[in-house]
């Protein structure tokens, strides 16, 4: 396992793309921290701080396209037969190349919230204070965490995907768009909850996990607690990436 997780490892960072995407979201944060410098408001710091000056917003695009492409990638080009011939399991093949997204994801989050506690000082250090106020730190780690989670949410139903299609795109595709479906069938989800409460199960329910974290009244909406959305969370990404290892096993080379 070690083994193939460290070939995961060598080739994604081996990817122009993956050094691309982190001067990207240096890049976007550092933006976002110069314009809550000059025009705070409308830009005003503490939000832009909130979502790491906007980088999670793109976390989100990139972490969709490596996971959609570290799977398809590898049928396209004949690669997983190489894989497969090491003497490996396909559930190994795949389980490793989860680990490895979850270590790409966490050190962008990490990353991009580090990079953002670095220009909150060096920029916008006078626009609020964080280091002597603890309810703060709490409320911005949770709403990275919440994030993250929903992040994932979302890479498991792209790596299912990814798992019945030979093309990446349609992975891709059902990850961007699905990203920006949500808040246009949240209205019409949130009638249907009304109705017919055992809706609030559904997985659409469950990305409103990091909104509810910033927003505690929205528990009214979703009739769901913070720890049930969590739990939610949880069992939709498991789920999700079970029924995505049942299709990978089944799939043609």
């Amino acid at each position: 396992m070690m083994t193939l997780y460290r070939q995961e490892l060598t080739k994604l960072f081996k990817k122009k793309s993956t050094i691309w995407c982190g001067l990207i979201l240096a890049t976007i944060a550092l933006i976002f921290a110069i314009l809550a410098r000059i025009k705070p408001t409308i830009f005003p710091a503490k939000t832009m701080f909130a979502a790491n000056f906007e980088a999670q917003q793109f976390i989100v695009f990139f972490m969709v396209a490596a996971a959609a492409t570290m799977i398809t990638m590898e049928f396209q080009f004949g690669t997983i037969k190489h894989v497969l011939t090491q003497r490996y399991s396909r559930p190994l093949v795949l389980v490793s190349k989860w680990l490895v997204l979850l270590t790409y994801s966490l050190l962008l989050y990490v990353g991009s919230s580090l990079f953002a506690i670095l220009l909150k000082v060096c920029l916008v250090n006078d626009k609020f204070a964080i280091f002597t106020r603890a309810k703060f730190w709490h409320d911005w780690l949770a709403g990275v965490g919440g994030e993250f989670l929903n992040t994932w949410l979302l890479l498991s139903l792209v790596l299912l995907i990814a798992a019945l299609f030979k093309s990446s795109g349609a992975a891709v595709a059902v990850g961007i768009i699905g990203y920006f479906v949500l808040g246009m069938v949240n209205i019409p989800m949130i009638a249907l909850i009304r109705k017919y409460t055992w809706l609030k199960w559904n997985p659409l329910n469950m990305f409103n996990f990091s909104a509810q974290l910033g927003l505690p009244t929205l528990s009214k909406i979703t009739n769901l607690t913070d720890v049930q959305l969590f739990w939610g969370n949880l069992a939709y990404i498991i789920l999700f990436l079970v029924l995505g290892l049942l299709f990978f096993r089944r799939r043609e080379v």
